[in-house]
């Protein structure tokens, strides 16, 4: 496609109507207990998003679209972003693209079937194995090296180095020793395609390849540095086909660890990780985007080799610098065209 045909279908999201529906804090009621607001610093970044796409925001909390999307009093809109990530159930997550879908809404970043299948540990690990793709193997809970993880909830919530004596439901996997990895994916909307952003690495201060990113360490957003590392061929490719079979087509991330046993990536970018060197532990359907976190990491180290370039490139020629959000935005609007 030609960038006089990009701005064609790039007009035709001007001056749309976006719901952009959050968690509202403060609301305890039954299933809609939440363990992460959307602060104003984030709600912001994508209402400025909004604007700089010259489109129009409608902001909603989860019970207020709810009621008013039963009630038929819902204001006309053409895109849900759906912000509702902070919620400890999946079920509960899934309402807002739910009730998208019955009122033929696109709803960014991705439907209720992708929420229940990709936000499940245990269904994600099964397809990723399916389609071959390395995943740690389960092992018994006498093992006391090997990593809990809760089957449905989200950031890392519930992840814990041994067999967990709780009586959450979860799945109990090998260590994979290394270094832990994410690697964003977004559509393409020249190539009408999902494409891959820069693999970002975590490299701890502490050299230490049993580090790991978890619930602890996610509050804590501190200790380590990001790199960004090459993947080979394969494994790019097989991430793609997981995009594909989980009907993802606006952005996700999917993290991983690479297997090795030396700190052989602390000191160069240019190394290509290996196909058997990296194992698959979840896809986050629902990321969240922030300023200096890995995904805002990830498209600020794009190069002009990568295949995603031209499209952002196109998209500047049209409304100007960018940033991760208003890419992000408008990319998905376009997955929907």
């Amino acid at each position: 496609m030609n960038l006089d045909e990009f701005k064609n279908i790039f007009r035709k999201i001007k001056g749309r109507t976006i719901a952009v529906v959050y968690t509202f804090e403060g609301d305890t009621e039954s299933g809609f207990e939440h363990f992460f607001i959307w602060k104003s610093s984030i709600l912001t970044k994508w209402l400025t998003a909004i604007e700089e796409l010259h489109c129009m925001p409608l902001i909603l909390d989860v019970r207020t679209f709810i009621d008013k999307a039963i009630n038929r009093t819902l204001p006309y809109v053409d895109y849900v972003l759906n912000l509702n990530t902070g919620m400890f159930d999946l079920s509960v997550m899934a309402l807002v693209p739910s009730m998208c879908n019955s009122l033929g809404i696109p709803c960014i970043p991705c439907d209720a079937v992708s929420i229940v299948t990709g936000e499940n540990k245990l269904l994600s690990n099964l397809i990723a194995q399916s389609l071959g793709i390395h995943v740690p193997k389960t092992i018994d809970s006498n093992i006391p090296k090997g990593i809990f993880r809760p089957i449905n909830l989200g950031n890392s919530l519930g992840v814990k180095r041994g067999m967990n004596s709780t009586c959450q439901k979860g799945i109990y996997q090998e260590f994979i020793s290394g270094y832990e990895i994410t690697t964003p994916i977004v559509y393409n909307a020249l190539t009408h395609t999902m494409d891959l952003l820069p693999t970002v690495i975590y490299i701890h201060e502490s050299e230490n390849l049993d580090w790991f990113n978890g619930e602890e360490e996610k509050r804590a957003r501190t200790g380590y540095s990001f790199r960004t590392v090459n993947l080979d061929e394969k494994i790019s490719k097989k991430y793609l086909e997981l995009i594909d079979t989980l009907a993802i087509q606006t952005y996700c991330r999917i993290d991983a660890r690479i297997k090795c046993t030396e700190n052989i990536y602390h000191n160069t970018s240019n190394n290509i990780v290996s196909f058997e060197d990296v194992y698959f532990i979840e896809i986050n359907v629902m990321p969240t985007i922030r300023d200096k976190n890995n995904f805002s990491f990830s498209f600020n180290s794009i190069k002009e080799s990568d295949t995603i370039y031209p499209c952002i490139k196109a998209q500047k020629e049209i409304i100007g610098d960018i940033n991760v959000f208003s890419f992000l935005l408008a990319s998905s609007m376009l997955s929907f065209i």
